[in-house]
């Protein structure tokens, strides 16, 4: 009698438990929100904080119906060939700038011109420049945001999303990096965003001289905050996994004139 009882209870404990965890367990778990989910409300709260378009979404004829920007309805052709132009152009100005690319497969500087600390006093800087290989005054945004050489999982141009499976334009490096790993800027510039979105995650975003600015995306910290002037080679942040992300890594993106290049010149990598 006493197995029975203790069975009885037993049995009765467990129906307690699933009815009190049931749902919970057996709800149908959803991915994180696109941009294209949000409220008007949200969109709007969203974007004041700095939103930055990651990828473009596109329709079964190819034609742009989700995060185009200025390019709405444009095709992934004529996409692709704008963002082409754009890099080219983007190019031409480094060059003009004293850039070569080098046996690196990335750009340097033949000419070196007057470095920052010989402007603006250092004072005005938020922090020390802590990466080695990035000089101390490069306006331009040369090398990679960490350390190690890391390795690329996603480069820029059109993929298949690996959560959605849609085919969408991607706007900017995937580098694999564990939870808490050094970030850092790439040239020297101030912050001009520091925001957190169901893409993005926690984002930040820098904007340099002649017209470049970059991005950094699905961060675990960010250590910077809006108005701060930072040193090329400062650590802004550090990387994680929020956002719309399949496991920890950065996001980095290259913008010139206000719209992405492709930055396999920039890194020496693609």
């Amino acid at each position: 009698m006493r197995n029975v009882g203790l069975y009885s209870f037993l049995l009765l404990y467990g129906f307690a438990c699933c009815n009190l965890y049931g749902a919970s367990l057996l709800k149908a778990q959803s991915f994180p929100k696109t941009f294209d989910d949000l409220s008007f409300s949200q969109r709007i709260g969203v974007m004041s904080g700095g939103y930055e378009v990651l990828e473009k979404k596109y329709d079964k004829n190819g034609i742009c119906i989700s995060n185009c920007g200025a390019y709405h309805s444009i095709t992934i052709e004529d996409d692709i060939k704008r963002s082409e132009q754009n890099t080219q152009a983007a190019q031409q100005q480094m060059n003009n700038l004293g850039y070569q690319i080098g046996q690196d497969k990335k750009f340097i500087k033949l000419v070196e011109g007057k470095s920052p600390q010989n402007i603006i006093s250092q004072a005005l800087y938020r922090c020390s420049p802590v990466k080695q290989d990035i000089p101390v005054g490069q306006q331009e945004p040369v090398g990679e945001p960490l350390i190690g050489m890391p390795e690329i999982t996603s480069s820029y141009g059109f993929r298949k999303h690996p959560i959605t499976g849609e085919q969408k334009g991607h706007c900017g490096v995937d580098f694999s990096a564990p939870i808490g790993t050094s970030v850092f800027s790439t040239a020297v510039g101030t912050v001009t965003s520091v925001w957190s979105d169901s893409s993005c995650g926690k984002g930040i975003k820098i904007s340099h001289s002649n017209g470049y600015e970059t991005v950094y995306c699905h961060l675990s910290k960010q250590l910077v905050s809006i108005g701060d002037k930072v040193m090329a080679g400062c650590e802004i942040a550090k990387t994680g996994n929020t956002g719309m992300s399949t496991g920890p890594h950065l996001h980095y993106s290259i913008k010139y004139n206000g719209d992405y290049i492709d930055p396999k010149d920039w890194i020496g990598r693609s």
